[in-house]
């Protein structure tokens, strides 16, 4: 210092002399002390004044004084005498980078802010810093730290210290006005471009590109260019938290001020970074007020329909259940972007992913895109996506009935069916819900109140942080008391957080959809398309609950308890149908059916099964094995299928009573074991196959068919009687029958309705009393037979289309109870109705067109 003062005409001594100082000053805290009061700066500025045109001097001096009064507290008066003289050399020496960096070193420690947080509410600090950075601002400090950013980008230094400077300059209203128009936004955009790894800079310039954006100073070209640095700085530090911090903090500053600005970020994929930020935090319970401004950030991308379905679609892509879950919440249509395929046939075809499927279906996804989908799902062999689509489009508990018609699958696959089946298992239902579960963001609400509502903070401080507080987070366990979940496909347990808000008594967005008594009691409740603000308070939601539990009958009837999980309406629905009853697999192009009598675990389901539908596939047999396993079934429909014999094995199942295996290629006999009799049995359609004969041993095996049809087959001749003491409908029609036996239906006391059309009969033997409709059109009768004419309760009569020549009079006919005679296309020329004409009164129809009548 001696030797400095000394030789103050000397500018190598000073320099020599200051640096030592420096070098001594870094090494030696308490050093900084002894200098500061003995008042060297000041000769230190004399000095620097001295050789005001010397670059080196500039330089040493600038470093001392960084030096010197790096982590002092310094006095206003100091203050006073150092920058203005920092900022003369600042602008004596604009074209050299080391003394603008040194010089700018040294002016931060005046107007910089070092303090911690805790000692920020000292007011008289506060004071003296606010006049210091006052005075600079007289002086255009800011002008020449904008020129020395923009002239030595490349230096990373200069661009630190100079965004430290700018930034704190920013906290005046008159300065952000003066700065934007220097240009500051663009000069600090350049600095993060530049400097695209330098996690301190990013930080700096994001925060203040927060500071100083207006509507004004956004253009469509800054828009872009903004919009790609945000991005690429966020993705770049994504694990950096003061880096995340700031950037959404400005993202929130820019939206505010420009909502169309949403638009820019996710074309330049920012979807992928909140998406990745709100995931993980949901998840893994990060920085709970971080997580509250990305959820005020990801409100505002969700105002717009439109962004809403292209981040629903991108988040599909990514795989990502838990955005997806929060966007349907929001009201995301599933029916995705224009002019692409279906979002869930995407989901499908891309990922696969069961859980994407779900929150789909759930969210809406119309059926004839799932349909779609289905078809992509079988030709992969995705049984879990398979068995979610097939629940959505079959399941009716309502009916207790699976509907599989009409999807042709191709075939049958055991994993497929097993989750279409309740598990009534208690315990097994809550495993899959454990093995399954993903946490998932629920209970999204608009808030209803004053208190619910809030602005979003204009800026990127601590201000906009605090109009968050009213947000919360609360595990996952805690709120399942509360919230209702989907027990539809026994996969949607949770273990996460939930995001909710404070201050509410809104019920859960889910349950409310969910529920229609929820809906009656509450009309206020509905989906907000824009808010994702998540709802709390235990206490006000018990009690609601529980008041609408009491008020409403059809919730009382549930008897949901307020600290327990509530089915929906499918668990519910289950608890009172038991099991599913019927089983529907028509026109499947099925082959076979093997699938349903593997061990599989439909056992337990197939024993009550009641009704099951096969017809139109392509089956030529049906497994024995299943015969046993259809306890309860009453109901087997295989028509138009491709078997070519009888399986007599299904006479086996003790409960059928109804058997159609018509339409297929069976014949030219049916032989019926005796020793394996049906008694249940009540119709039996063999209509449509190629048969020459009536079942062999019928009588035997279904002596209490109550119904048989035999129509269209190759029927030529009845050689016995039939002996069927239940029999009441009887169809032998479009055969080729030219007489009957005159024992035919002697052993059928009951039969009432008889069907012969399109035969060659030309007469008729022996009917049973109890006959009411005889369908004989298109035959070779030329009179109407005796035993027609003594039936006592005949109704009904179609003799159309014969070769009758005279009808009897009403006198001839014993049945008083005509109501229907079909004589039409005939050769009739005579028709007497003079006498007893009045027997004919409760006529309803007489056909006689196209006969022989003259009068």
């Amino acid at each position: 210092m001696l030797s400095m003062l000394m030789h103050s005409s000397s500018r190598e001594v000073f320099q020599a002399s200051a640096n030592a100082l420096s070098t001594l000053l870094e090494q030696n805290v308490n050093f900084r002390k002894v200098l500061l009061s003995k008042g060297i700066f000041l000769n230190v500025l004399d000095l620097m004044q001295k050789h005001a045109h010397s670059p080196e001097v500039a330089e040493s001096g600038c470093k001392m004084l960084n030096h010197l009064f790096e982590g002092s507290v310094t006095s206003l008066d100091t203050a006073a005498v150092v920058v203005p003289r920092i900022i003369v050399v600042m602008k004596s020496h604009e074209t050299s980078p080391s003394v603008q960096l040194e010089a700018l070193r040294a002016i931060s420690h005046f107007i910089v802010s070092g303090m911690p947080e805790e000692s920020r509410g000292d007011t008289e600090e506060q004071h003296k810093l606010y006049l210091i950075r006052k005075q600079c601002l007289k002086n255009d400090i800011h002008k020449l730290v904008l020129a020395s950013l923009n002239r030595f980008i490349g230096n990373p230094g200069i661009q630190k210290c100079g965004l430290k400077v700018i930034s704190s300059m920013a906290c005046f209203p008159e300065a952000l006005e003066v700065l934007a128009l220097e240009g500051a936004v663009d000069t600090v955009m350049h600095t993060v471009q530049m400097f695209p790894d330098s996690q301190e800079i990013q930080c700096l310039g994001l925060s203040l590109i927060g500071c100083l954006v207006t509507k004004k100073n956004l253009c469509i070209a800054t828009g872009h260019l903004l919009a790609k640095i945000l991005v690429s700085s966020l993705q770049r530090f994504a694990d950096a938290p003061d880096v995340q911090m700031k950037g959404f903090q400005t993202i929130l500053t820019v939206l505010e001020l420009l909502p169309s600005f949403s638009k820019l970020l996710l074309h330049h994929s920012f979807d992928s970074v909140i998406f990745h930020q709100m995931s993980s935090g949901i998840l893994e319970q990060k920085d709970q007020q971080f997580l509250r401004l990305c959820c005020k950030c990801f409100e505002k991308l969700s105002v717009d329909d439109e962004l809403k379905g292209l981040m629903l679609e991108r988040a599909c892509e990514q795989d990502n259940s838990v955005m997806a879950e929060c966007l349907l919440l929001l009201g995301a249509d599933t029916s995705g972007v224009k002019e692409t395929p279906p979002l869930i046939c995407q989901v499908c075809e891309k990922t696969g992913s069961p859980r994407l499927v779900e929150l789909l279906l759930d969210g809406g996804s119309r059926e004839q895109d799932v349909r779609a989908a289905l078809a992509i799902s079988v030709g992969k062999g995705d049984s879990p996506v398979v068995s979610l689509l097939l629940r959505r489009l079959a399941l009716d508990l309502a009916n207790s009935s699976i509907c599989l018609g009409g999807f042709c699958l191709g075939r049958l696959e055991p994993a497929w069916l097993g989750p279409l089946f309740p598990d009534r298992t208690p315990s097994a239902r809550r495993e899959t819900r454990k093995e399954h579960s993903l946490p998932v963001c629920r209970g999204l609400s608009a808030s209803t109140g004053p208190e619910g509502t809030g602005s979003v903070s204009e800026g990127p401080g601590s201000e906009a942080l605090d109009q968050l507080d009213d947000w919360a987070f609360i595990p996952e366990p805690f709120v399942d008391c509360v919230f209702g979940q989907s027990d539809d496909l026994d996969s949607e347990g949770s273990e996460g957080s939930f995001l909710m808000k404070k201050k509410t008594n809104s019920i859960s967005v889910g349950e409310f959809y969910r529920d229609p008594a929820l809906q009656r009691c509450s009309p206020n409740l509905q989906r907000h398309s824009s808010s994702l603000e998540p709802i709390l308070n235990h206490e006000n939601l018990l009690k609601r609950k529980r008041k609408i539990v009491s008020s409403d009958d059809s919730l009382r009837s549930s008897k949901l308890q307020p600290n327990t999980r509530p089915s929906d309406s499918t668990s519910s629905l289950v608890s009172e149908r038991e099991y599913i009853t019927s089983l529907d697999l028509s026109a499947n192009e099925l082959r076979d059916i093997d699938a349903l009598s593997q061990k599989c675990g439909l056992l337990s389901q197939l024993e009550h099964l009641q009704r099951l539908e096969l017809h139109q596939n392509a089956l030529t047999g049906f497994p024995p094995q299943l015969c046993e396993m259809l306890k309860c079934l009453t109901h087997l429909d295989l028509h138009s299928n491709r078997f070519t014999s009888f399986p007599s094995y299904l006479l086996k199942m003790k409960c059928v009573a109804t058997l159609d295996i018509s339409r297929n290629d069976i014949g030219p006999s049916v032989a019926l074991e005796p020793a394996w009799k049906c008694p249940s049995l009540r119709q039996l359609n063999l209509s449509y196959n190629q048969l020459t004969s009536l079942p062999e041993h019928l009588d035997t095996a279904a002596e209490n068919l109550e119904q048989l049809v035999v129509e269209g087959n190759k029927i030529s001749g009845l050689c016995s009687h039939l002996s069927l003491k239940e029999l009441k409908v009887l169809n032998l029609s479009k055969n080729f029958i030219s007489a009957l036996p005159e024992d035919f239906l002697e052993a059928c006391p009951k039969v009432e309705s008889f069907s012969a059309r399109m035969n060659f009969l030309a007469d008729m033997p022996f009917l049973p009393s109890s006959m009411t409709s005889l369908k004989l059109s298109q035959n070779r009768f030329t009179h109407v037979p005796e035993a027609i004419l003594n039936l006592p309760h005949l109704r009904c009569l179609d003799m159309s289309s014969n070769a009758i020549q005279c009808l009897p009079s009403p006198a001839h006919w014993k049945s008083l109870n005509l109501r229907e005679l079909l004589f039409n296309n005939n050769q009739i020329s005579i028709l007497d109705l003079s006498e007893k004409a009045s027997m004919w009164s409760r006529m309803e129809k007489l056909h006689l067109s196209h006969n022989k009548l003259k009068e």
